[in-house]
């Protein structure tokens, strides 16, 4: 900007210090506030820039917005030819896409960061004002570990961007912060607005790759919410949608934790090289496990145990030679961690055919052992191979464990006396006229049914009862729960309602003739119907339990008809606070 410089004093009031960044007829810069004696940051907008009265009529707007998670703008003005956005200054703040240089974040802090955004973004909806241009640059983390917002409504306007209508823009923002989650878990950005510094997400058939194929330890509900959103074009339609599904989060930054690996000879293990802007750090599942004081279950030990030897043999073969492209490795952190089988669901591709359009070259490797046979081995050259052999060892070992431990998993077995246990035989089955009537033949008795996919049901009213979480009810750990919302009766406070519930899909027509739910709250009242349709509409009941609480076995009298989906159907809610839920834990079929 002419005129403009080191020294010069704005307003009679800003000394301009140091210039931050340059842009096409925009310039940003830090400054002092010669009068509250304090650091600003201001942004200069020339005369000549095409969209300068938007640019201010933005600024004007987001000054509007109180909430200590936007980067405050203090004072919009014009002077001469140029005009001024001045905001407070965030000193030691790095951005998300800076954090994700060092590579992905623990799934709770990605968890923290997006939440806190999306809380932010959801005040500023509530005064008509929306983003529209998040990315991972617009989000940043302070030295004290609390969330900033910066560039609301401004950035838009500084691209050109053309707003929406309001449910448009506040459905935008809510996918944005959807992404900005995705990023924070896999250190890649999914969208196809490609982001200065962070890495592009994998593409498969039907969208991108959902996060729990890239990274290890990603809870149920973010993975099921980036499919849904992404892939799907469902999930929240508003940043204050996206809040409430994944609440609750940590009120305190959730740190990596380093992994600290094996000694290994010094003449074998060679430092990798730092990786380019973008791309991810050579970790090993590192950045999944727990901050300090938070347990970590055996699993993760066993995870760590591998992630060392991988990283011996990953030393190992870099003193080799040799690249693998960052999506490779973090194929690699996903087998170290030993995460199970991933539903990937439909048309949609399977990490090793995605895996094959995202490698980089890797150069022929230099062989094991000298051409000449009859000449031995060099010391290096057998440690190399000794530490392959190893690892693969390991490997073998964590996944036999694993497969042990999981055989007959899915079968519940009754206790001797189970605390709040009800075990309801329903009546000779009945369906509406439009239900088969007859009963082909379907699994043995007692063999467990697997569950495609599950979502809430609510067809009397939105459409949506804590979609996201429905996949927790099969997801084997009844720490997590799927909850309905709150109501202000146990008959849904007068609501033309009948009932909410959960919708599960087999993924083909199946017999179930047992039902067994482990309740999170009670008492309840409560039906499970299996249905040709995703609907009650020719449903057939399985079973129903009155005042249920705790575990509940429904067995159907007699063998059912095959059906696709199952539904549980809550028609009265137990009291939880000043509120009335329905919330399930575990639901096992058969």
């Amino acid at each position: 900007m002419q005129g403009v410089g080191p020294g010069t004093i704005i307003e009679g009031r800003y000394a301009l210090r140091r210039r931050i960044s340059r842009g096409s007829h925009l310039e940003r810069w830090s400054a002092h506030d010669t009068t509250l004696e304090r650091e600003v940051a201001l942004t200069i907008v020339g005369s000549d820039h095409p969209n300068r009265a938007g640019i201010l009529d933005a600024a004007r707007r987001a000054a509007g917005v109180t909430d200590t998670r936007m980067i405050r703008i203090l004072d919009v003005s014009t002077q001469v030819d140029n005009s001024y956005i001045v905001e407070e200054t965030m000193t030691g703040a790095e951005s998300l896409a800076a954090l994700l240089l060092q590579g992905s974040l623990p799934a709770e802090e990605a968890r923290r960061i997006s939440g806190e955004t999306a809380s932010a973004l959801e005040t500023a909806r509530q005064r008509g004002v929306h983003h529209l241009r998040l990315t991972p640059h617009c989000v940043l983390r302070t030295t004290d570990g609390s969330i900033k917002v910066s560039g609301l409504a401004v950035d838009a306007a500084i691209d050109g961007t053309e707003e929406p209508d309001a449910d448009a823009a506040s459905r935008r923002d809510a996918v944005a912060v959807v992404a900005v989650a995705y990023a924070a878990l896999t250190s890649r950005w999914p969208l196809n607005e490609q982001v200065v510094g962070v890495e592009p997400a994998p593409r498969v058939v039907g969208g991108v790759a959902a996060p729990s194929e890239i990274a290890a330890g990603v809870p149920g509900d973010l993975d099921a919410l980036c499919r849904m959103t992404l892939n799907e074009d469902t999930g929240p339609l508003t940043p204050g949608d996206f809040a409430s599904q994944i609440a609750p989060w940590s009120r305190e930054p959730v740190h990596r934790v380093e992994m600290v690996t094996a000694e290994v000879d010094p003449t074998v293990v060679q430092e990798l090289p730092r990786p380019d802007l973008g791309s991810t750090s050579g970790r090993v599942a590192g950045d999944q496990f727990a901050a300090p004081g938070v347990t970590v279950t055996p699993g993760a030990v066993a995870a760590k145990v591998v992630g060392s030897a991988l990283a011996g043999a990953g030393a190992a073969a870099g003193a080799v030679g040799g690249r693998v492209g960052s999506f490779a490795r973090a194929a690699t952190d996903k087998a170290a961690a030993a995460l199970g089988d991933t539903d990937l669901g439909g048309e949609r591709m399977t990490l090793p055919e995605a895996l094959s359009g995202h490698y980089d070259e890797i150069e022929p490797p230099l062989p094991m052992l000298p051409a000449s046979t009859a000449q031995a081995p060099s010391g290096d050259q057998s440690k190399i191979v000794v530490i392959i052999v190893a690892t693969f060892v390991a490997l073998s070992l964590i996944v036999g464990y694993f497969g042990l431990q999981s055989i007959g998993q899915g079968v519940r077995q009754p206790d001797a006396a189970p605390k709040g246990k009800v075990t309801v035989t329903a009546p000779p089955a009945t369906s509406a006229p439009s239900a088969p009537s007859a009963a082909p033949e379907g699994p043995s008795a007692g063999q467990p049914i697997a569950i495609l996919s599950a979502t809430g049901f609510d067809p009397q009213g939105d459409k949506n009862e804590k979609n996201a979480q429905a996949p927790r009810v099969y997801d084997g750990n009844p720490a997590t729960s799927w909850t309905s919302e709150g109501y202000n009766s146990a008959a849904f406070g007068g609501l033309p309602k009948k009932g909410v519930g959960v919708l599960l899909d087999l993924g083909q027509p199946t017999s179930v003739n047992q039902v067994a739910i482990d309740l999170a709250k009670g008492p309840v009242d409560l039906t499970v119907y299996a249905s040709t349709t995703p609907g009650l509409e020719g449903a057939t009941v399985i079973g129903t339990a009155t005042a249920a609480s705790g575990h509940v076995e429904l067995k159907a009298a007699s063998t059912m008809p095959q059906a696709q989906y199952v539904i549980v159907w809550f028609t009265k809610l137990a009291p939880d606070g000043p509120w009335f839920h329905a919330s399930i834990s575990e639901i096992a079929l058969s």
